[in-house]
């Protein structure tokens, strides 16, 4: 097995067990730890690959993000939200929609409801831009959870 192919597989493999501890109810101590490792271990496995591309890197940003929300860390949430909003730039308005969830939802954690509504403010427009019913409608429930 190549390099190339054990990066494929690792960020794959992590990003979908990251996927499986947030959706667990009671969640322990040691689970919280190792979905934290695993996001960073899926992002450097993904932003290793040799077929990485930006949108690739906005969805591992976008998890991280997600895992130290979750986890209570809004200084840690923000810096990835910061990096996903960076790369996402250019990206379609699913991925920049995210982009603007990911630190809406940062700021939310942190205290800061006026940034977070900001981030929010930002998202909704962009949410008549995805075509993709289903990916409109995952967006939109994120986006009201914060609300």
């Amino acid at each position: 097995m190549s390099d190339q192919d054990i990066h494929r597989k690792c960020s794959v493999n992590c990003f979908n067990g990251v996927w499986d501890l947030l959706d667990k109810d009671g969640r322990t101590t040691e689970e919280d730890q190792l979905m934290r490792e695993m996001a960073h271990a899926s992002l450097f496995h993904g932003m290793s690959r040799e077929d990485k591309k930006p949108m690739n890197l906005s969805i591992g940003f976008w998890q991280v993000s997600r895992v130290y929300s979750v986890l209570g860390q809004a200084d840690a949430a923000a810096s990835y939200a910061e990096e996903c909003v960076a790369v996402s730039q250019d990206l379609n308005a699913f991925c920049r929609g995210y982009a603007c969830e990911a630190a809406a939802r940062a700021a939310k954690v942190g205290g800061d409801e006026s940034t977070c509504e900001e981030w929010i403010a930002k998202a909704v427009p962009l949410l008549e831009e995805i075509t993709d019913q289903q990916d409109r409608d995952l967006l939109a429930t994120d986006l009201d959870s914060l609300a």
